[in-house]
């Protein structure tokens, strides 16, 4: 029988005892988990909350099982650690559960243990994240302008780097603007020069008014 829990959000430093920590998915993990697109923050808040109660070694294996049974007087009897080790690793493995999409939920439902839940999710996302995000890359680093007009360029631009987000490697604004810079036509040669001569860097927005203004008035440049 499991000792009782305390919930994640209450301190327990003036109880004499170690306390269960019992979590509140929907407000502590409200990403879902819902595959390789966003594996990588999903992944973020979970890491974050267990660091905060120094539960990450579930996952990781820096706590591991402990033995079922202990020899006291020469008579095996159940070991008190393993009941407490085994209740809070069962708390994490629920609120792991409670935090994906219902379709991901049976493989954490028939893990026998939070780390492994951990490591089949892992083999199952953790690489497709990355070529999901290599994609991205390539996708990033092969846009034109072309002949749609800087406001659909840039509205494409800013999806990708939307999508970055989600996958949990977020563009710097310093690489976006290079970025947008460098698929515009010879038209923008005079200001996207100015742009780049600046001592700091432009936020997405901030270009976005300067080249549709110059989209407009293609005879004033703006730096």
């Amino acid at each position: 029988m499991c000792p009782p829990a305390t919930t994640g959000n209450n301190s327990t430093t003036d109880l004499p005892i170690p306390q269960l920590i019992q979590f509140n998915p929907a407000a502590q993990l409200p990403i879902k988990l819902q595959g390789n697109l966003n594996f990588a923050t999903w992944k973020a808040q979970l890491v974050m909350l267990l660091n905060g109660h120094k539960l990450i070694g579930h996952l990781t294996g820096a706590k591991p099982a402990l033995p079922s049974t202990i020899t006291h007087n020469d008579t095996t009897i159940e070991n008190p650690e393993f009941e407490m080790w085994f209740c809070q690793d069962q708390l994490i493995q629920q609120a792991m559960m409670a935090s994906v999409d219902p379709t991901i939920a049976p493989t954490i439902a028939t893990a026998s243990s939070a780390k492994l839940a951990w490591e089949l999710l892992h083999t199952a996302y953790a690489n497709r994240s990355h070529t999901h995000i290599f994609s991205l890359r390539d996708q990033l680093q092969n846009l034109k302008k072309a002949n749609r007009s800087v406001a659909n360029y840039l509205q494409e631009i800013r999806s990708i780097a939307d999508a970055f987000k989600v996958a949990g490697s977020p563009v710097a604004d310093e690489e976006l603007a290079v970025k947008i810079l460098s698929g515009l036509g010879p038209e923008y040669r005079e200001i996207s020069a100015a742009i780049k001569a600046r001592d700091t860097a432009l936020s997405f927005e901030e270009l976005f008014h300067k080249l549709t203004d110059q989209e407009l008035f293609p005879e004033t440049p703006r730096s």
